[in-house]
């Protein structure tokens, strides 16, 4: 695996045998906002905050109505549809799933988060 980001640990089952040649993992948690972390939201960014600042803010803090958890992988090989039933099915409730081919592009993805402007949904090729 070439890259990991996000801000929890990667999952015990994102392995080499369940997602084949995994060149790439992202995986996130989230919560509700806390009133203390609104506090301290407030205190980093000041009263004036930039929306694009905001998001970023609570996107690296892990914080979200919407959603309780983001994985994305890219795979060199593999079912991409299978791939993201596998993914989601291990996810909490309300979760983004993305599945791409680091070789062709191809990508799956489902989102089961009930935020504004979303519908919920499987997994579907864009």
């Amino acid at each position: 695996m070439n890259k990991i980001e996000g801000n929890a640990d990667v999952p015990a089952w994102v392995t080499s045998r369940t997602f084949p040649k995994l060149t790439y993992v992202s995986y996130s948690k989230y919560h509700a906002v806390t009133g203390h972390e609104l506090r301290e939201a407030l205190t980093e960014l000041g009263p004036d905050a930039d929306v694009a600042d905001a998001a970023e803010y609570w996107e690296e803090n892990g914080v979200s109505s919407a959603k309780e958890a983001k994985f994305e992988a890219d795979v060199k090989k593999g079912d991409l549809m299978a791939l993201c039933k596998f993914a989601l099915g291990r996810l909490p409730e309300r979760s983004v799933v993305r599945i791409r081919h680091s070789g062709s592009g191809a990508e799956v993805s489902a989102n089961t988060t009930m935020g504004e402007g979303d519908a919920p949904g499987g997994c579907e090729k864009p």
